[in-house]
Formats: C-alpha cells, sequence, structure tokens
C-alpha cells in the first residue's frame, strides 16, 4: 500500500467522501449501498456497458470507452477495460476533484472492473484522497482465467490504493444456506460491502463517546503490501457485549478472528443504546485481546445512540501483510471447515454486518476504566481458541454487576 500524509482532523463532512462503483459488480454494489442508505456521501458509477449504467441508482455516471466499445462491455478483456477507462481519463479526474476519502467498488476477473478500477485508483491517488478499495473475487467455478484475471489487477490495487479490502465470493458464500437461490449468494458480497463502507464511514464522519478520527483509520488500513480486514457483528440481551464480538468475529475475512493473531494495529468501534455499560465494554475488549497479539496497538473508540435501543454494535478494522494473508488462505484449502457446534443457532448472528446510525448521539466524556470500585471478571481462558467459546459462557450472575450508564447520562 502507498503511505499517506496525516492530518489532525478527527472528523470529515460528507461531501468530502465519493463512492465510485466501477463495472457490473461494482455498480450493482453502489446500488446496495444506495438503497441502504450512506446519508450523504456522493454516489458514482462507471462502466462500458451502457445498459446497465442506465440503470443503476446512482446520481452520477460515467460512460467508459464511448468511442471504443459504442455502448457495450468489454468482453472480459482487462486490457480493453483499460483503454475505456483511459478514454474517459479527465470525466474521472474531475468527478475525483476535492475528495478527501474515495471508496472503489469493484468486482475482479472480468474486463472492465479488472481493467478500469486499476486507473481510477490511480487517479484519486493523484488528487490526494486517501482511497480505500473494496473488491470481490471470483467464484472457484468461474474459470482459472477469471481468477487469474483477479489476481493481477489486486497486485496493481494493492500498490495503488491506500487500503485493499478483499471479499472472496467463495466465501462468501459461507453467509448463505446452501439452498438459497444463486442471487442471494451473488449478493451476500455485496451486502458486505455496504456494511462494511457505512461502518467505516460512520466511524470517522461522527463524534463519539471516544473518537476514531482519520489518523487512526489509516493507521490501522494502511501498512506497506497488506491486505485489509473487517468484521463487524450486532446482539441483544444479556450477553449482547460477547455475542457481538464472536458475530464480529465469525466474519469469512476474519476466519473466526485467527486472522487478527498478527497483526500490529487493530480499530475498534463500539456502538450501543444508552444502557450500554463501562463493564460491557471491559468484557468486550478483554474478550478481544485473545485474538490479537500483546503488543498490538488497539485504537479505541465508543459512542452512544438512542436509536441502537438496547443492542450492542461492535466494528473490527485491521490490516495483515500479502504473504501471511496468502499463507492462511493456503492452509484454509487443505483444510475442511465445518460450523462448530451451535454456531447455527447463536441469535442475532449476522457476520460482517453493521449497523445503520453508527456514532449518532455522541458525547464529550472519554472511555474510562471501570473505576475504583473493582468488578469481578470472568477467568482468563489458557488459549486464545477457547475465547469464542468463552464469550458464551458468562455467568449470569455477572450479569448483576453491569453498573448503570444510563444513571449517570
Amino acid at each position: 500500500m502507498i503511505p499517506y500524509e496525516r492530518t489532525r482532523q478527527q472528523t470529515i463532512p460528507n461531501s468530502a467522501v465519493k463512492i465510485i462503483g466501477v463495472g457490473g459488480a461494482g455498480a450493482n454494489m453502489l446500488d446496495r449501498i444506495a438503497l441502504d442508505g450512506m446519508e450523504g456521501a456522493e454516489l458514482l458509477a462507471c462502466n462500458t456497458d451502457v445498459r446497465t449504467l442506465t440503470s443503476s441508482v446512482a446520481p452520477e455516471k460515467i460512460q467508459l470507452g464511448r468511442n471504443l466499445t459504442k455502448g457495450l462491455g468489454s468482453g472480459g478483456d482487462p486490457a480493453l477495460g483499460h483503454q475505456a477507462a483511459q478514454e474517459a481519463e479527465l470525466e474521472i479526474r474531475d468527478a475525483l476533484r476535492d475528495r478527501k476519502i474515495i471508496f472503489i467498488c469493484v468486482g475482479l476477473g472480468g474486463g472492465t472492473g479488472s481493467g478500469a478500477a486499476p486507473l481510477v485508483a490511480r487517479l484519486a491517488r493523484e488528487q490526494g484522497a486517501f482511497t480505500v478499495v473494496f473488491a470481490t473475487t471470483p467464484f472457484n467455478f468461474e474459470g482459472a482465467r477469471r481468477r487469474e484475471q483477479a489476481e493481477v489487477a489486486l497486485d496493481e490495487l494493492s500498490s495503488l490504493a491506500n487500503a485493499l479490502i478483499t471479499f472472496d465470493n467463495t466465501r462468501m458464500g459461507e453467509l448463505v444456506l446452501a439452498k438459497q437461490g444463486v442471487h442471494e449468494a451473488f449478493s451476500a458480497a455485496d451486502r458486505m460491502v455496504s456494511e462494511s463502507i457505512r461502518a467505516v464511514t460512520r466511524i470517522v464522519m461522527r463524534p463519539g463517546l471516544v473518537n476514531i478520527g482519520l489518523d487512526d483509520l489509516m493507521a490501522a488500513l494502511s501498512s506497506p503490501k497488506s491486505r485489509c480486514l473487517f468484521g463487524s457483528g450486532i446482539a441483544h440481551g444479556e450477553n449482547r457485549a460477547q455475542q457481538a464480538l464472536k458475530n464480529a468475529l465469525v466474519s469469512p475475512l476474519l476466519d473466526r478472528g485467527s486472522l487478527l493473531h498478527d497483526t500490529d494495529t487493530v480499530l475498534v468501534h463500539v456502538c450501543g443504546g444508552e444502557d450500554m455499560t463501562l463493564y460491557e465494554l471491559e468484557l468486550l475488549m478483554r474478550g478481544l485481546s485473545k485474538h490479537v497479539p500483546e503488543t498490538a496497538q488497539i485504537l479505541f473508540g465508543t459512542s452512544v445512540d438512542p436509536a441502537m435501543a438496547e443492542a450492542l454494535s461492535v466494528t473490527l478494522v485491521s490490516s495483515l501483510p500479502e504473504e501471511r494473508l496468502l499463507g492462511e488462505s493456503s492452509e484454509r484449502h487443505t483444510e475442511t471447515h465445518a460450523p462448530e457446534s451451535g454456531d447455527d443457532e447463536v441469535e442475532d448472528v449476522n457476520p460482517g454486518s453493521a449497523v445503520v446510525g453508527l456514532d449518532e448521539g455522541g458525547g464529550a466524556s472519554g472511555f474510562v476504566s471501570a473505576g475504583d470500585e473493582e468488578q469481578a471478571l470472568p477467568p482468563e481462558s489458557d488459549s486464545a481458541e477457547d475465547s469464542l467459546t468463552e464469550l458464551d459462557a458468562l455467568p449470569e450472575a455477572e450479569l448483576d454487576m453491569l453498573p448503570d450508564m444510563s444513571a449517570d447520562t
């Protein structure tokens, strides 16, 4: 990844954020983001296929290769997709001007996405914007050629963007049941991209009890030759803090938390209603500590949003060196993974999901420890492998000890 000059600005306005969908899959992701709601960020669709472009709900559109492909697609040829983007370079450059954060959504393996996205990322970088690419890679059954083209594009994007977050469509299949339709399987990645972008933007765009600024986001995402990791979960009820963390860790992008074991920096954002307690935050952070190295820098932020009611959400953002990520991927391909006992019965499990309304209703106070009154915590497990199970096993008696934050606000 490329370095980025840091700023002390803690939050940024919506008008400084632009989300770009490149190619057909990118346009689908953009439509999902628009339907889910993005609260003011500008949306731009870029595609060679004029029919797909016309049907997009994005208010701003750029046709790539108007003279080259004459409104048709790129035929799965990345070179043609790149040439089409070059033809529209001036339009793209103008659309990116004066933006501080640019998100690029793209499905790799085909022609327009694989060929045009690297050019868009380069132009965004040249504008001085913090550039984050959200890319999906093909299902295994789509063939070796598409996967090879996706890998080439990933290598290019890794050298151009500040951060690269990849969603393997084969792994996204873990989010849907085997008997669900093909459309649901393909849309799983669209949902996760939408949820990821909404979570990240709300973290840096809205003030909270403990703010996470753009500098913190860059620290979590920007590291040389790395791929970014993301997980988010929401839970209700008695053990909501532990359950929300577990829901975030079971995201396919985190491989049940194992991918966090070698990270240097982890960004954590917690959002809850007015009844969220300091004790819950302490339990949550202690649970997370079993999945990250002792030397890891943890960037913590939290906010109270009355709209959350009795729910609590956790968002985790980190990065991992590419060579380590590839090693983990190879190991996973040689193993057969079956759901752990009870996983299918966990209430509110929504791997990789985020919550609309994060960071609303922020305040001025900071996160403090549980205070002078010592809180009884559950015993530590001997192994990080036991931590997900431990998160489900908090005795009900300890829940009665939770202090009531709402009484102090």
